[in-house]
């Protein structure tokens, strides 16, 4: 089939080709990582077509997973609608073979509907079953689909022809908690233009030129002449339907697996609604607690919507709360992970108790460690002999980035991979002869990454979980009051501390 970039009814963007890059590629990161809170230890399976809409929705979630983003595994469903599906499904897998994805599909025989159902009801139907059962089978935070701002446009309409009440105009959510679409808020104009500058590999689906479905005609038909009565009336709707989404409470994650500062005094706060278990939390702590302001609540909510990387609050009574990817946890003073003195040397296989959790290494495969429920690196395997040790940053440590080839400044990196000041100093470094070659979670020294035809590997990760208070093996790192630093309080503490402390 032809690739090209989709035509589009939706009015020409105002914004400059190359702005349209970084306005779709922000746009998905803040509706994955501030939205849907999801992080670098989530997995995220992404439903791509091979349509323009998925394909890009695909590049960007590659690019905010190099922010801080979840991992991602790719879902094709291919409805076999026409004699090109299969060509298309090829290219697909071959695509996400060439940028490293892993990737799931399936075929189903041309739908036939049930009683009452049209054709495209039907294939709805079967492909969302596809998405669900393949989701839960892998366990992923989210499916992502390619859903964007003309389709919701569209959505509304139709919601109201068919005389739904209020919730109608909501038509579909960014986030639901099992389906996200980060493109809700990005035209279909920007999706082309996106996908011509990125020279992204794209189809059309016949079944979108033909005006036998209800939304091509309204697509087609509708809208073009609605634009013509009401100019930016596809503007409007959508500005109408975020208005109708009620804003919900905000939440607290759990903190478990969540990496935390180290200090005796931490306590978690519980998974829940906000005032609840703030309120909880702080009256297990002091039997009768100072009340906490409205400025106090609104500070706790954008940190909680920001889903910042790390960012310390300032409460009544000598109280610190310290907000990082939604969760929360309550300290006595602001206080940073100390680094290690000396490097620890490793074996493999090895599992390494840490103050901040515990660090493993094992030879493997590919395939053995994707079914492991713990995100994990991926190593070439060293040659015999080689010196593997773990420490932290230090001044003058370079890594070369998977991303541009180029060499980057440790440091420098893990502050715009958002690892907050709070943590930096005590993040665990795997070096090779002293080298860094891996920082779990964050980035692998792509000179040391594996071929994609290994067949074994260095799988290493890190489970965040603090230990109980005993010393660690070689008593390198402990959670004694002498192994932590205070921060001195007007200290900005990493990405998204800019906020004044209250």
């Amino acid at each position: 089939m032809p690739r090209h970039a989709v035509g589009s009814g939706a009015p020409a963007s105002r914004e400059l080709p190359r702005q349209t890059v970084r306005l779709v590629q922000d746009a998905v990161y803040r509706a994955t990582v501030r939205t849907a809170g999801l992080t670098a230890r989530d997995l995220l399976a992404v439903a791509v077509s091979g349509g323009p809409d998925s394909m890009v929705l695909l590049d960007a979630l590659l690019a905010a997973r190099e922010r801080g983003g979840p991992a991602l595994h790719v879902l094709h469903f291919d409805h076999a609608w026409h004699d090109g599906s299969a060509a298309v499904a090829s290219d697909v897998i071959a695509a996400c073979r060439a940028r490293g994805l892993p990737i799931t599909s399936d075929r189903a025989a041309r739908p036939t509907p049930d009683r009452g159902e049209s054709r495209e009801m039907a294939a709805r139907r079967l492909r969302h079953d596809f998405l669900r059962r393949a989701g839960a089978q892998l366990g992923v935070a989210r499916v992502a689909t390619g859903h964007q701002a003309d389709d919701q446009v569209e959505t509304i309409l139709m919601n109201l022809a068919r005389g739904g009440g209020p919730d109608a105009l909501q038509g579909m959510r960014l986030d639901d908690s099992w389906t996200l679409r980060p493109l809700l808020t990005v035209w279909r104009s920007q999706v082309e233009t996106y996908a011509t500058l990125r020279c992204l590999p794209t189809h059309r689906d016949p079944a979108n030129e033909t005006p036998d479905y209800r939304r091509n005609r309204i697509r087609r038909e509708l809208i073009p002449l609605l634009d013509e009565i009401y100019p930016g009336v596809r503007k409007a709707l959508l500005r109408a339907g975020m208005l109708a989404t009620s804003a919900a409470e905000p939440l607290v994650r759990a903190a478990q697996g969540i990496r935390m500062p180290l200090a005796p005094d931490r306590r978690a706060v519980s998974a829940g609604p906000l005032r609840q278990v703030m309120n909880a939390a702080l009256r297990a702590h002091a039997p009768s607690p100072r009340q906490l302001g409205e400025s106090h609540w609104r500070a706790l909510d954008r940190a909680l919507a920001d889903n910042t990387a790390g960012r310390w609050i300032q409460l009544p009574g000598g109280h610190w709360a310290y907000v990082r990817d939604r969760a929360m946890a309550l300290y006595n003073n602001r206080v940073a992970d100390p680094p290690w003195p000396a490097p620890v040397e490793l074996s493999v296989p090895a599992n390494v108790d840490l103050a901040v959790g515990r660090l493993k290494l094992q030879y493997s495969t590919f395939a053995t460690e994707a079914c492991d429920s713990v995100a994990f690196e991926a190593l070439a395997v060293p040659r015999s002999g080689a010196r593997l040790a773990v420490r932290t940053p230090r001044p003058g440590d370079w890594v070369t980035s998977p991303v541009d080839g180029r060499r980057h400044n440790l440091l420098r990196l893990l502050r715009r991979r958002r690892i907050p000041a709070a943590l930096r100093d005590g993040t665990p470094v795997i070096t090779l002869a002293d080298q860094p070659v891996c920082v779990p979670g964050v980035v692998v020294d792509a000179d040391h990454r594996p071929p994609s035809n290994a067949g074994t590997i260095l799988a290493v990760s890190v489970v965040w979980t603090p230990l109980p208070r005993t010393m660690p093996p070689g008593g390198f790192v402990t959670e004694s009051p002498g192994g932590v630093r205070t921060l001195d309080s007007q200290e900005k503490c990493g990405p998204g501390a800019s906020e004044p402390l209250i």
